[in-house]
């Protein structure tokens, strides 16, 4: 991640900066849509953000989110994503199942 965050920031965490995310905020909701159609190719149906948090960097935020995804046959999955908005544009950094 350390590669990814120089290229994006190059502020250190503020620790006092992290807040919960509103997993029903449009905002929020749109970052996992994002996810969503950057990682899964449109394989994956975006059902909810669960929870994460996010903080302030340099010019943006990052954002931790655990995501519930559907499959076409209505299987349920649980993701976990690194998102930083920083400098006018949305990078996903990191993805895990």
């Amino acid at each position: 991640m350390a590669e990814a965050k120089s290229a994006t920031v190059t502020d250190q965490i503020d620790i006092n900066s992290i807040q919960p995310v509103a997993p029903a905020d449009p905002h929020v909701v749109g970052i996992g849509q994002f996810v969503v159609e950057k990682f899964h190719h449109g394989k994956l149906l975006f059902i909810a953000v669960i929870g994460g948090f996010t903080w302030k960097c340099e010019g943006g935020k990052y954002y931790a989110l655990i995501i519930q995804n559907q499959d076409y046959e209505g299987a349920t999955f649980i993701h976990k994503a690194l998102v930083v908005e920083a400098k006018g544009e949305t990078k996903l950094l990191w993805h895990r199942n």
